[in-house]
């Protein structure tokens, strides 16, 4: 990662920290604040400042898929002090959105709740089906090999 992408990986982590208490959240809101930090004058052509806004998206979402959603390579945890709960959930809304909204836990609606309950089942049971079928792959290759 260049410097200058480390520097615009900051603003959009300083803005999504300075808006934690905010009810709702949302990578395209998040890149349009970093866009006005970034270009307060609108001084970039029009053309410049879409090719921006549409990178600072990127950004967010990679920084609110890690921080609010399960994904395949979590290392740390993001959950908050209530027995693993995260602070932030998709909302239902969100659903097949490619541009997300994320609401903080307190505020979820009895819809966000379900929406959510059924992403993590749906997620589980899928990892779930991956992981029996290589396990039956391994079990059939290494009777096939002889290795242990």
């Amino acid at each position: 990662m260049t410097q200058e992408e480390k520097k615009l990986a900051e603003i959009v982590a300083r803005i999504i920290d300075n808006r934690r208490d905010q009810i709702k959240i949302s990578p395209m809101w998040i890149a349009t604040e970093a866009l006005k930090e970034i270009d307060p004058g609108n001084l970039g052509s029009e053309l410049l400042r879409l090719a921006g806004h549409l990178q600072l998206r990127q950004i967010a979402r990679a920084q609110c898929r890690k921080l609010f959603e399960d994904t395949e390579d979590d290392d740390e945890p993001r959950f908050n002090g209530f027995d693993g709960l995260q602070w932030r959930y998709p909302t239902a809304r969100s659903k097949g959105d490619d541009q997300p909204e994320y609401i903080l836990l307190e505020e979820m609606t009895k819809l966000d709740l379900n929406y959510n309950i059924t992403r993590l089942r749906s997620e589980a049971t899928t990892k779930l089906a991956h992981a029996d079928l290589l396990q039956a792959w391994g079990a059939k290759h290494f009777r096939a090999h002889g290795s242990a």
